[in-house]
């Protein structure tokens, strides 16, 4: 089953995310300690409006209740604030306010924009993210786009396999943090 991430997932949903965050090895994130990071992505997680909130985050969970894999999902017009919503919480994990931890676009006009895709280790190969993406298309779909994009490490040539498989074009190349990412679309 799918089902919109709730505030309480966070423990469960943070360590498959955190695959994404260990991948990108970005200068911004690595100089955090690694719980000041867990709580600054808590913090984001549970408020209404961030990159990573439970409100742009959707779960395939088992019959048992256990979380599979995750899903981030936005319009490239939410873009410009996701971020900007952080920055408010990062008093409470003792950052200062001018800190950056992700600046990058990542996302296009008219593009519905899968942020962040990951399964749990434990569920690799059962079609967990294949389930997620066409979730998400769906949802773009209702929504009004007819464009849905995502940005893939070249490093990462399983993901960049099944995206191709599932329909997804490269369009360009892009820098996000130290690492070249496709930036690739499909065509709804």
């Amino acid at each position: 089953m799918i089902r919109q991430a709730e505030k309480q997932d966070f423990p469960f949903v943070f360590p498959i995310l955190e695959q994404i965050f260990d991948e990108m090895d970005m200068a911004s994130i690595k100089k955090l300690p690694q719980s000041q990071f867990y709580d600054l992505m808590r913090q984001g997680f549970i408020s209404e409006r961030y990159r990573y909130s439970y409100r742009r985050t959707w779960v395939e969970v088992s019959d048992e209740g256990e979380i599979r894999g995750m899903l981030t999902m936005y319009p490239y017009e939410d873009q410009v604030a996701i971020d900007e919503a952080l920055k408010t919480r990062y008093a409470k994990v003792g950052l200062p306010f001018e800190t950056v931890i992700f600046d990058d676009q990542e996302a296009w006009p008219d593009e519905w924009y899968l942020d962040s895709l990951a399964v749990h280790p434990d569920h690799w190969g059962q079609h967990v993210a294949s389930r997620l993406m066409d979730f998400g298309e769906k949802m773009a779909k209702e929504k009004g786009y007819q464009k849905v994009s995502l940005n893939v490490d070249l490093e990462n040539p399983r993901a960049i396999r099944l995206y191709e498989h599932k329909g997804y074009q490269t369009e360009k190349q892009m820098t996000i943090g130290d690492r070249t990412y496709n930036h690739m679309v499909l065509q709804l």
